[in-house]
């Protein structure tokens, strides 16, 4: 009898990684490649691009807190996995019959919606359902990051061979199988406030700001994450047309970037424990002011697999960093909701912000030659997520147990 127990928790974990594995194999096709497949089907300008991409997070905003009071009023854990995965599937099937800025800009809002919304319920349930057994955290995380690489290098060379609708075929393939990955996922209960009305676990998720730390937390690791922005939005654009890059080798490069953040979790996750949350919080930030400083200034490709390297400090250290503290914080039943607030009301504004403002600047810049110079932005908002990381890790609990006083 003490034998079955670790193979029940292995089965669960394993479960939780084949979903975390599909969802990220499908983002990694979105992130990089759906301004190539706006840009190359539909003919859509940079700032129509950028206004798809930030109309789509600021949905978060409102989308997020309402759907993380619906989840928590639900008998089953896997109710937001059926929703937004089939909503995915319906967005991406709809596309094949429409053209023109407002039929799919109102789409691909239904799917940003579904998108990432789904993100924390799997990021929820990878953390719940490793934590005893095999894979361990880290391992299962770092084989998700894996999948990302295999759906951007795989996009990026089924474009070279097929044309730009391939990443939404790849994208309506993952939806579908994301719904039969939820059916096999362990029922679960939701614990807690699943008898209260809608509008007090509502208020319930909100909350949760009174935790001052707990807000501070999310606006340095939001703001961190956001000067992803022009990156996401135009880096690849950048690559390809201003400095001749093939679409194959720009997903190639990607795939560097999430290759460290895979090597970090996956062999780094438990030496990287002995670091408080916080500390890697900073140390990511760091990495954001030294990177989106270099790639403003065009560098030759044989330096862009280096910088790519840091994607280990402005992705990995800050996210594992942010979901430690936040499970730390709040405790298993909580973590869901809490990452939730946190993508909605933290990450989304600032993303939507600063994906919307690379629109601009690229139409700019682009004009000139000079769209790498849109980088420089995203150093700025670098420095403001330094200073609130630096406010993190002074107020971070001490050896003894202590917090320190802000």
């Amino acid at each position: 009898m003490a034998e079955s127990s670790p193979a029940k928790f292995s089965s669960d974990g394993v479960r939780a990684t084949l979903l975390s594995c599909l969802f990220f194999a499908g983002f990694g096709a979105l992130i990089p490649h759906l301004p190539t497949w706006l840009d190359s089907t539909q003919h859509f300008t940079g700032v129509q691009i950028s206004t798809v991409l930030t109309i789509g997070g600021l949905s978060r905003i409102i989308a997020g807190p309402l759907t993380a009071a619906w989840a928590a009023g639900q008998s089953d854990k896997r109710a937001p996995l059926f929703l937004f995965s089939f909503l995915l599937s319906a967005g991406f099937a709809a596309l094949w019959f429409v053209t023109g800025f407002w039929p799919v800009f109102f789409i691909i809002l239904m799917m940003d919606v579904g998108f990432w919304g789904l993100l924390p319920a799997v990021e929820a349930a990878l953390i719940r359902l490793t934590k005893r057994g095999l894979p361990p955290y880290g391992v299962a995380r770092g084989m998700a990051s894996a999948a990302f690489i295999v759906g951007s290098s795989s996009v990026g060379a089924l474009v070279g061979g097929y044309g730009p609708w391939a990443i939404w075929a790849w994208l309506l393939g993952v939806s579908i199988a994301l719904i039969g990955a939820g059916l096999i996922m362990p029922r679960e209960p939701v614990a807690g406030n699943e008898e209260a009305g809608f509008a007090s676990r509502l208020m319930e998720g909100v909350g949760l700001l009174r935790n001052r730390r707990f807000a501070l937390l999310i606006f340095a690791a939001g703001i961190l994450q956001a000067t992803h922005g022009y990156f996401y939005g135009f880096g690849v654009l950048i690559w390809t047309k201003d400095q001749g890059i093939s679409q194959a080798v720009a997903g190639n490069l990607w795939s560097v970037g999430v290759a460290v953040e895979v090597i970090f979790l996956m062999f780094l996750g438990n030496w990287s424990a002995r670091f408080a949350s916080e500390t890697l919080i900073l140390v990511g930030a760091i990495a954001c002011i030294i990177r989106w400083t270099a790639m403003a200034f065009l560098p030759p490709e044989i330096l862009l697999w280096p910088l790519q390297v840091l994607h280990a400090g402005t992705f990995a250290a800050v996210f594992l960093g942010a979901m430690r503290l936040v499970n730390q914080m709040m405790g298993d039943e909580q973590t869901a909701t809490a990452q939730m607030i946190y993508m909605a009301l933290a990450s989304a504004p600032a993303q939507a912000f600063t994906t919307f403002m690379s629109g601009y600047f690229y139409d700019a810049l682009a004009a000139d030659g000079h769209a790498a110079w849109g980088y420089l932005s995203m150093t700025g908002v670098s420095v403001v997520g330094l200073v609130l990381a630096i406010l993190l890790w002074v107020t971070r609990e001490r050896p003894g147990g202590r917090l320190a006083t802000a």
